[in-house]
């Protein structure tokens, strides 16, 4: 009897702190939710819906060849992020209706997380420049609708929110 009742504690006590951590992994993401709400209100417009983004997304993976860099600001923070771009055949691989886990070391990344998206004209890695054609990508946008972008000639940008 003595086995049965250390048995049953064992197991109460593993279902305990199953539904303790769900239960806060449950109030984590509501908090992460609310967070990210209040992040998205300081923004005066929304130019970028999940469809959006993916069909971006779809063509620049079709035109990977002219792509050499492209960087990622987010809502949460300042950083300028890279993000890998998967050749087509890959892309559903790294994107999914709403967002895209990147490879490059970031975390996973959800759409309506992302502020902007940047194509550098031109940088430079330990004295070696690089470039890439800022307009033959702005080119290959031109047939996915109306896309909020600033095209100058140290890079071109396009956003989600602004």
């Amino acid at each position: 009897m003595a086995a049965f009742s250390d048995m049953l504690r064992k197991f109460v006590k593993r279902d305990l702190t199953y539904v303790t951590s769900t239960y806060s992994m449950t109030i984590d993401i509501e908090k992460k939710e609310r967070q990210l709400a209040n992040e998205l209100n300081k923004f005066s417009g929304k130019f970028m819906s999940n469809s959006k983004w993916t069909k971006v997304f779809e063509k620049l993976s079709q035109n990977i060849d002219i792509i050499n860099k492209c960087l990622m600001k987010d809502v949460h923070d300042e950083l300028l992020r890279q993000i890998y771009l998967p050749t087509f055949e890959n892309v559903s691989f790294t994107f999914h209706d709403k967002g895209f886990k990147d490879y490059g070391g970031n975390q996973p990344y959800r759409f309506k997380e992302i502020q902007w998206i940047e194509f550098p004209s031109h940088w430079t890695i330990k004295s070696q420049k690089y470039k890439q054609d800022i307009l033959k990508i702005k080119n290959q946008l031109h047939n996915i609708g109306q896309l909020e972008i600033e095209c100058d000639e140290e890079k071109l940008i396009i956003y989600g929110y602004k």
